[in-house]
């Protein structure tokens, strides 16, 4: 008898536009250091319908500025900010696998799907580009990364909360509020060489207690304002690269201004400026040790206008930057 089980709401499939108009690739495709552009259109364990829309509209949004890296006919851009000239790394390789199966609302098998992607992009020596997606699909995206590389992982969450509630009544304890909790239950991962920054809003005492006794750092937007935002960032990529192997980084955009970010879920008038978040993603990018990166919680319903998903894309970019452009200072 053929198989009457659930099919996938998406399956690992061309996924309509790639990310900076990168090629479409397969898993055989994927050499060593390249950047594996993947999206995971998952948004039911969130607070509503939308993230599982932004996979493709980042994706599309990133066609309106893809130029600056692939337009000029010598091939170099000049970065107006320190003068310096950026080209292609030589050898330098980027391709979009496309979104993976999504199982709905069968959340064990989806896990597995979005497991099992990263997993296979890491095993072949490729450097995951995740598009959520609300927050939760970030822990089978590392904990694919993490079952592939071995070793001992590092973890950097840029965002407004802290996601290390171990417990919900609706959604028992897999869901956007318990992500980081779970990364923090993987053998790879050592409480102590995880970060957080750009911290506001409020949490549940019970995961305040988990991170402060487990000796995760907390960086807040006040730390932020009363130091500055380099130092901050330093000191993330210090506590997350000290003695581990490889860096995870995964951003949720709730961290950014609400005049910004207005497509997500938990806006907020306290967080970091456009300026300041790309400023962020280009620091974090500047770290040899990066192995896996996830974007989450864009809500394209919420945003009419693309603007979330516009910042994200752009803020990819900055981040990728120093990954897959090298600078000479002009003659």
């Amino acid at each position: 008898m053929p198989d009457k089980g659930p099919r996938p709401m998406t399956s690992n499939r061309p996924s309509g536009p790639t990310f900076l108009h990168w090629p479409r690739i397969s898993l055989d495709d994927i050499t060593p250091g390249m950047i594996v552009a993947t999206g995971a259109p998952c948004g039911w364990t969130g607070s509503g319908p939308g993230p599982e829309y932004a996979p493709e509209a980042i994706r599309k949004a990133s066609h309106g500025i893809h130029w600056r890296w692939s337009e000029p006919p010598e091939g170099e851009v000049v970065d107006i900010m320190d003068g310096s000239v950026m080209r292609l790394k030589d050898g330098a390789g980027f391709g979009d696998v496309g979104d993976i199966a999504i199982y709905n609302p069968q959340l064990d098998r989806t896990r597995a799907s979005i497991s099992e992607m990263t997993y296979d992009i890491a095993k072949r020596g490729g450097i995951p580009l995740c598009f959520g997606g609300d927050h939760y699909v970030s822990f089978p995206m590392i904990e694919g990364v993490a079952r592939a590389r071995g070793g001992k992982l590092g973890y950097i969450q840029v965002d407004a909360h802290l996601d290390l509630q171990d417990h919900n009544p609706n959604h028992g304890h897999h869901w956007h509020g318990s992500n980081a909790r779970r990364v923090a239950e993987l053998d790879e991962f050592d409480p102590q060489n995880m970060a957080w920054l750009g911290l506001l809003d409020v949490c549940w005492p019970e995961e305040w207690a988990f991170g402060v006794e487990q000796g995760c750092t907390f960086i807040t937007m006040k730390d932020i304002r009363d130091s500055t935002l380099a130092a901050q960032v330093a000191r993330a990529l210090e506590v997350a690269g000290a003695g581990t192997d490889a860096i995870y980084l995964t951003i949720d955009v709730d961290v950014i201004l609400r005049a910004f970010s207005p497509g997500t879920g938990f806006t907020n008038f306290g967080g970091l400026t456009a300026w300041e978040f790309l400023e962020v993603m280009r620091l974090l990018g500047q770290h040899p040790k990066v192995a896996g990166i996830d974007i989450v919680e864009v809500n394209p319903l919420m945003d009419p206008a693309g603007t979330t998903a516009t910042l994200a894309a752009q803020g990819l970019c900055a981040l990728l930057e120093r990954q897959v452009l090298e600078p000479r200072k002009p003659a």
